[in-house]
């Protein structure tokens, strides 16, 4: 038997994922029975695709976003710009998945059918892994953790889940995917609050971004490096009369004033 214990952090998830699925159950749906039928019952032909993580220390997964479509059950949604005012789109099945940590050790994953099946014959769309600093460290205690996160395409539909994975691009055949983190603190004065989490470059740059359409891709090996000790520091102005620059501070003891919140990941990186 297997037992989960999830933090506060994980509850929220899974309470706003549980809402996106009810809010998938009430819309309607056309082109089903009357009362469609979610639940994934993949046939024996179904392709998988593995994801696998291997967690750096001090950082944790958290449940898996996973989002199904189907052409067979349409979903009507609002139009102003039809006669009708409604349009019909694929119908959408998000499910929250947890990975299956591999032993005790630091490696977790999870299997995903990418030919969901059951009478609405439900085809893998998406799925957003995300990471996050672990609660209750000297290095998080007393901030708000901020998760990153990377997000598979599997079609070509447009991503608006959250997370903020960066420009989507293209990869064929299985991935593994190394990136470098380092430990971001950002201290807002405007409201009083200050945030963390694992910086791994601007994902408006092609380059860093974690936002993938893959094709004939069976497995997905998520590898990151933690810079633990390379703490880069991100503070606004104390004064809102003051010109809106961000004091960044960089691990070696460097300051930088820009009007920006996005460190300079090349100079992190040449002091890791």
């Amino acid at each position: 038997m297997h037992l989960f214990v999830l933090n506060p952090l994980w509850e929220k998830k899974l309470k706003l994922s549980n809402c996106l699925s009810l809010l998938a159950l009430i819309l309607p749906l056309s082109g089903c029975a009357s009362r469609p039928d979610y639940t994934l019952n993949p046939p024996a032909s179904s392709e998988w695709v593995t994801v696998t993580v291997k967690l750096p220390p001090q950082t944790e997964v958290t449940p898996m976003d996973v989002l199904y479509r189907s052409d067979k059950c349409q979903r009507e949604d609002y139009d102003s710009t039809t006669e009708s005012h409604i349009r019909k789109e694929r119908g959408f099945n998000p499910r929250v998945e947890r990975m299956t940590q591999q032993g005790r050790g630091d490696i977790w994953e999870a299997r995903i059918a990418l030919d969901g099946g059951g009478r609405c014959e439900w085809k893998l769309s998406t799925v957003r892994v995300d990471l996050q600093l672990i609660n209750n460290t000297s290095l998080t205690k007393g901030k708000d953790i901020t998760s990153t996160s990377y997000v598979f395409a599997f079609d070509d539909e447009f991503y608006s889940g959250g997370g903020l994975p960066g420009l989507k691009k293209d990869v064929r055949g299985n991935l593994n995917i190394n990136t470098d983190f380092f430990p971001m603190i950002y201290i807002n004065h405007t409201f009083n609050e200050t945030y963390i989490e694992m910086f791994g470059g601007s994902v408006k740059n092609e380059k860093w971004s974690r936002h993938y359409r893959v094709y004939n891709t069976k497995n997905i090996i998520i590898e990151p490096t933690l810079h633990i000790q390379q703490v880069v520091k991100l503070e606004s102005s104390k004064n809102k009369d003051e010109p809106a620059n961000m004091t960044i501070i960089y691990p070696d003891g460097t300051i930088g004033h820009e009007r920006t919140r996005v460190p300079d990941y090349e100079k992190l990186l040449s002091m890791k």
